[in-house]
């Protein structure tokens, strides 16, 4: 899916997500250890509710890749940008991309921010390199090209 795509996709999705579902929740949290589990909670209901939909994303092999695909947008928290900050951070990031500061910057930089999290909550290597990686094409990262197209498809 494009960029573009998936960034309206995303933001539609985020208007109507409400706060996830229990037992999903409680199926995530136990994949995760406990500061992984503490990072999952930071994240917004939408955030969430993404983690989780990519986690259940049926092109995943195992535990390790619905992890990677739950945690990879977890740098976002950081920012603390609702919808509307969020889409005016990605407009002016296209348009201007050296002019972000604060928050803003903050969340346009969530991959490398998510990736530094991870590896201090003691993430296994594949989570903190999707994370830091998911904007590339799956071409371009450092995973296996099966591993990188299927996280790409989870999110």
């Amino acid at each position: 899916m494009s960029t573009a795509a998936h960034l309206v996709r995303r933001f539609f999705q985020s208007l109507v997500d409400r706060r996830p579902n229990s037992a999903d929740e409680t199926w995530l949290l136990g994949l995760l250890n406990d500061a992984e589990a503490q990072l999952y909670r930071q994240m917004s209901a939408a955030d969430r509710n993404h983690a989780l939909r990519s986690a259940q994303c049926p092109a995943l092999a195992d535990d390790a890749q619905r992890v990677a695909a739950a945690l990879h947008d977890v740098g976002k928290i950081q920012a603390g940008l609702g919808t509307a900050a969020r889409v005016g951070a990605t407009v002016v990031t296209a348009v201007f991309p050296s002019r972000l500061r604060g928050r803003w910057a903050s969340y346009v930089d969530h991959p490398r921010l998510g990736a530094t999290m991870l590896r201090k909550a003691n993430s296994a290597e594949m989570t903190v390199v999707w994370a830091a990686e998911h904007h590339l094409p799956p071409s371009e990262t450092s995973l296996p090209p099966e591993v990188a197209a299927a996280l790409a498809s989870a999110d």
